[in-house]
């Protein structure tokens, strides 16, 4: 079956909600085009949507298409998100590789990997906290969390200017605000891996209560 073919198939039955049945046929088609880019995107981002969420088999199969796709940061990124927020944390291992990827990859990659590592240290490490945000800042400036995060944690230690000039800074990077009472009427793909990432990890598409909580914060 061609790649065009099977991604329109894919469509369909998500759009149905025939989500096992989408899964079982992109394992399938995967084991016969394993350097399908876009089918391993896809069948990643499947198996976070609602009822599936198994953030463990997402990152199963990350690591099937990281060996094939070695140079793929983005599924590299995604593996320490799903790790550190839904599988109990990051070992000292992926640290490790997570801090030399950063120090090496393109400078979206780079900040994206600064504040993940930011949000695993934030409980243990608040100086490594601070300073991983501010370096995922600079690396690229044009997120949202890093910059909201960070204004956040300033405005909570009584550095309330310079927290709220932040939080205002990352806002004016969102491109995409959904409605919370319309959120079905955007046309988007659900299986869209680069849609999945602005919304989770930089925050340069955001839902309006999250929005006009940050908002918020600017009034007190």
């Amino acid at each position: 079956m061609k790649e065009k073919e099977i991604h329109k198939i894919i469509d369909k039955l998500v759009s149905n909600r025939e989500l096992e049945t989408a899964e079982r046929l992109l394992e399938n088609y995967l084991e016969v085009n394993p350097y399908d880019v876009d089918g391993w995107n896809r069948l990643i981002i499947l198996e976070t949507l609602s009822p599936l969420e198994d953030y463990g088999r997402a990152s199963e199969y990350l690591y099937s298409a990281l060996s094939y796709h070695k140079d793929n940061k983005l599924f590299f990124v995604l593996l320490v998100f799903f790790t550190d927020w839904y599988l109990g944390g990051l070992d000292e291992a992926l640290v490790k590789k997570a801090m030399e990827i950063k120090n090496t990859a393109d400078m979206e990659t780079s900040s994206m990997l600064s504040y993940l590592l930011a949000c695993h240290f934030q409980s243990e490490d608040i100086n490594k906290y601070e300073l991983l945000l501010n370096e995922s800042i600079q690396k690229y400036p044009n997120y949202v969390y890093n910059y909201t995060n960070l204004g956040e944690f300033y405005l909570k230690t009584g550095k309330r200017e310079l927290g709220k000039n932040l939080i205002r800074e990352g806002l004016s990077h969102v491109k995409l605000i959904y409605k919370n009472d319309a959120i079905n009427d955007y046309d988007d793909d659900p299986l869209d891996i680069f849609q999945f990432v602005n919304e989770r990890i930089t925050g340069v598409f955001m839902m309006e209560d999250t929005y006009n909580s940050l908002n918020e914060l600017l009034q007190k």
